[in-house]
């Protein structure tokens, strides 16, 4: 019988994090993409800037650090393509190749560091899996019954679920109980 998983014992999910899954990062770079053209047809001075951020968030939590790069170069590139011709009357072609570089940069290590906690979380909720829920044990030898239905010795059970590993020893009972068995065995 296979194993049985229960979510009580799992903490609720915080509200502000984003739920999980993988999502391919095409929809992130076609949203990407959304964002540009809006930038180009809104005029050379985007009033929100910020919203590059979005995407390359998105993509980096959903979709990985390559894409999110990808998008936090490429995005920026564009506006400053568009606007190149505008530059004398936007501060100079100096100016928006440096404005261009810091929002990039920006952008970037924004994506970089949502990646870097999308992998921890999953790293994390892959952690909390492993030994959560109702493990059928043998209430006589203690071993376990695993997912294909064997029945499996409690340490290599844990052991194989998780980082944990055993050294063994008697506790003060199991050591007088011994003792009696030894001192039973020599007078008997």
């Amino acid at each position: 019988m296979p194993q049985t998983r229960s979510n009580t014992s799992s903490p609720a999910r915080p509200w502000w994090l984003l739920p999980p899954g993988r999502v391919h990062p095409y929809w992130f770079i076609a949203a990407g993409g959304v964002l540009v053209a809006i930038d180009y047809l809104t005029g050379p001075n985007p009033q929100a800037p910020f919203l590059y951020f979005f995407p390359v968030a998105l993509a980096a939590w959903y979709s990985g650090r390559t894409p999110a790069l990808l998008l936090s170069v490429v995005m920026p590139l564009m506006h400053f393509l568009f606007i190149r011709k505008l530059a004398s009357t936007l501060g100079g072609v100096d100016v928006l190749a440096i404005q261009t570089v810091l929002r990039a940069v920006l952008i970037g290590l924004l994506g970089l560091w949502l990646a870097r906690l999308a992998e921890h979380e999953q790293a994390m909720e892959s952690r909390v899996l492993e030994l959560e829920g109702l493990l059928p044990i043998c209430s006589f030898c203690k071993k376990i019954r695993n997912q294909d239905g064997e029945w499996e010795v409690l340490e290599v059970f844990i052991s194989t679920h998780s980082q944990a590993e055993f050294s063994h020893a008697l506790c003060p009972s199991c050591t007088d109980r011994q003792d009696r068995l030894l001192f039973d065995d020599k007078v008997g």
